[in-house]
């Protein structure tokens, strides 16, 4: 199975009237979200399942990352994962076939690839306790990991993730 954490791509300050939680994407936001879905695809990594933060910035980077994937990823967006701790992350993957819908419930329909899309610090803690060591990602930055678990509701670890790329917008052409 594959694991992708990735950040919202870059939000807009503009506004100050605006809470956190209703930011939404500036121009190199608009524009990063799809180059990194475009690479996804490129190396093979789109998710089945994308589950995300429920604010503004990240409902659009993920209406972004599905415009360029043609086919919409089935999505659920929570406020739970809102500025999510590391521990809420793995909690809220272990969690993945309750938030699937009805028609993927069934036995073996579970994701291949899940697509966890979240905020800083959370979404690099998340994937530092996975890489056994400090990281950072910078917006629409993202790790993939290559996991030996036969489910979701199994406990991550760097016994059984392994990392197998990680990109950041400004590495792309």
């Amino acid at each position: 199975m594959r694991l992708i954490l990735m950040r919202h791509a870059k939000s807009d300050w503009a506004d100050a009237s605006l809470s956190d939680h209703e930011r939404p994407l500036n121009a190199r936001g608009r524009r990063d979200a799809p180059r990194i879905a475009g690479w996804m695809e490129e190396q093979g990594c789109q998710p089945d399942f994308l589950l995300s933060s429920d604010s503004k910035r990240t409902r659009e980077t993920a209406a972004f990352l599905n415009s360029r994937w043609g086919t919409p990823v089935p999505s659920f967006f929570s406020s739970d994962l809102y500025l999510a701790t590391a521990s809420m992350i793995f909690q809220m993957i272990r969690s993945t076939e309750e938030w699937l819908p009805e028609t993927n419930r069934e036995p073996g329909n579970a994701p291949e690839t899940l697509l966890v899309l979240g905020h800083n610090p959370g979404i690099s803690s998340a994937a530092s306790e996975l890489l056994d060591h400090a990281c950072g990602f910078p917006t629409a930055g993202l790790a993939v990991f290559d996991c030996q678990i036969s489910s979701w509701a199994e406990a991550l670890s760097p016994k059984n993730c392994q990392v197998w790329k990680e990109i950041r917008p400004k590495q792309l052409p």
